[in-house]
């Protein structure tokens, strides 16, 4: 930016309107479907239409592509460190990605459950990473806020966040461990 002083206003501005879109496009799409919408959004949409097959397809290949992404850092470190013991290549990348993907295919097979496991991992991260980071990284940056409801508002939504974890976690959890869920006529025991 060529005035770093409006950062600030310009980020809060931001934040506004994005809160405005998504809260604007929750309400929107109560008030047009009701409380009858299903839990997944492929799972409303129209099964003969080709713009829903689109959909569908765009929301099956999203997460693979972020796993590229997410595995590509811890890929490159243990690459890194090949490297530097034993000077290889192209095969050594090769070798080491491939190894990665089939642990985790093979992780994701061994455990019952793994899309809950996940879901119980990805409500800590993703409230972690959307509510507390910024919350944490902004009184970092700009050191302790001077004005009282500043505070406040920070702390506010630490707690609340914190709240969200703690709900998020025992819901997924009793998903998880509740009385329904077993696996090969094994009940599921934490």
């Amino acid at each position: 930016m060529k005035e770093k002083r409006r950062f600030p206003k310009m980020l809060a501005i931001r934040f506004v309107l994005c809160t405005l879109n998504y809260g604007s496009m929750a309400v929107l799409g109560y008030l047009m479907y009701g409380g009858g919408v299903q839990s997944q959004v492929t799972l409303n949409l129209p099964a003969a239409r080709l713009s829903s097959k689109i959909d569908i397809y765009t929301t099956i290949v999203s997460p693979l592509s972020k796993y590229a992404l997410v595995i590509t850092p811890i890929a490159m470190a243990v690459e890194n460190r090949i490297r530097g013991a034993a000077g290889c290549g192209a095969a050594v990348s090769v070798a080491v990605r491939t190894l990665l993907v089939l642990s985790t295919v093979a992780v994701a097979l061994a455990l019952p459950f793994f899309g809950y496991l996940m879901a119980l991992v990805g409500s800590l991260l993703s409230v972690g990473e959307c509510v507390l980071l910024p919350c944490v990284c902004y009184v970092r940056v700009f050191g302790q806020p001077a004005r009282a409801a500043e505070a406040a508002a920070i702390a506010a939504i630490l707690v609340l966040g914190s709240l969200l974890v703690v709900t998020g976690k025992k819901k997924k959890y009793c998903e998880l461990y509740g009385s329904n869920n077993s696996y090969n006529g094994k009940k599921l025991v934490p």
